[in-house]
């Protein structure tokens, strides 16, 4: 897969993020691996694939968030190994996002 290929994203889940993120002073959206990328300052903290969020997170909250179901290292399709210092959560529907607050908060914490 090429950077270049788009990647199926669900819209009602990139509409609660965008509510969601894009109302956070200094955080925009941009595209990135196909995905939806959202920055703080310039620095990506998620990227909205097909099924999935990944967070970019700090090494001792990776270790905690491994521990639960529907967790693994991010690999995106344009890629052979997963990206040093990404998590994805499995994310299928709108409803899920609060449950993720504190790990969204995390990740923003990472590049601030």
């Amino acid at each position: 897969m090429d950077f270049d290929d788009e990647i199926l994203l669900d819209d009602e889940l990139k509409t609660a993020l965008d509510g969601r993120f894009l109302s956070i002073d200094d955080v925009t959206s941009g595209d990135q691996f196909g995905g939806v990328s959202y920055l703080l300052n310039g620095q990506p903290f998620a990227i909205l694939m097909e099924g999935v969020i990944a967070l970019r997170l700090a090494p001792e909250t990776m270790q905690k968030a491994l521990s639960l179901a529907g967790v693994s290292p991010f690999r995106p399709p344009s890629l052979d190994n997963p990206l040093r210092g990404w998590l994805q959560f499995v994310l299928l529907l709108p409803e899920d996002i609060p449950e993720l607050d504190g790990w969204f908060q995390a990740a923003m914490e990472q590049v601030r």
